[in-house]
């Protein structure tokens, strides 16, 4: 459990260290402030967002949040395996202008830190649980448009592609692969 608050204390810190430099920033007040909700097939992670804008076309992206996961039979390692944790993530976008809004691409990569309750041969002689805590490394791709609501705010939609990569286990190995997701954010000038 302390791993754990260390953790969030360090991703937090981190988080409001952006957040700080963003609004002191006095060569480029384009910075947004949002909230995003990341599907993919075994979860969701509900991220708060800040975007910082190094120029008009391009940005650093930083999140935090929690990461829920039901890996229900999609892991090769065990028959069921759910959890959570926190984390947050650092990512670059590029944007391409058009019509009402702005195309983008962009790169990430995140930081979680789950626990994983897993579970095998339920109800059979040879049953077994356990848990296992593990740091998550995920390097992934975007892509997704930006629609502008207004001057101020904006509602954006983006497909991501990437790879889940355990680097720290704790306990019995859980699953770890190829990820794809949908993410829906808003987003509002600060």
């Amino acid at each position: 459990m302390k791993k754990k608050t260390n953790f969030l204390i360090i991703v937090t810190l981190l988080f409001l260290t952006c957040i700080s430099h963003a609004q002191n920033d006095n060569v480029n007040k384009n910075n947004y402030l949002g909230a995003s909700i990341q599907a993919y097939p075994a979860g969701i992670i509900p991220t708060i967002n800040l975007e910082h804008f190094t120029n008009e076309n391009s940005s650093f992206v930083y999140r935090i949040g929690a990461n829920l996961t039901d890996r229900q039979d999609f892991s090769e390692e065990n028959d069921h395996e759910e959890g959570s944790g926190f984390g947050g993530s650092v990512g670059y976008r590029k944007y391409f202008k058009f019509k009402k809004g702005d195309f983008f691409i962009g790169a990430n990569i995140d930081l979680w830190y789950l626990s994983i309750d897993w579970e095998n041969n339920l109800g059979l002689p040879t049953e077994t649980i356990g848990n296992t805590n593990i740091l998550v490394v995920q390097p992934w791709l975007e892509g997704g448009y930006f629609f502008n609501l207004n001057e101020t705010s904006r509602l954006g939609l983006a497909l991501g592609f990437g790879r889940e990569i355990n680097v720290i286990t704790d306990g019995n190995d859980v699953a770890q692969d190829f990820i794809g997701s949908i993410n829906i954010q808003y987003m509002f000038k600060i």
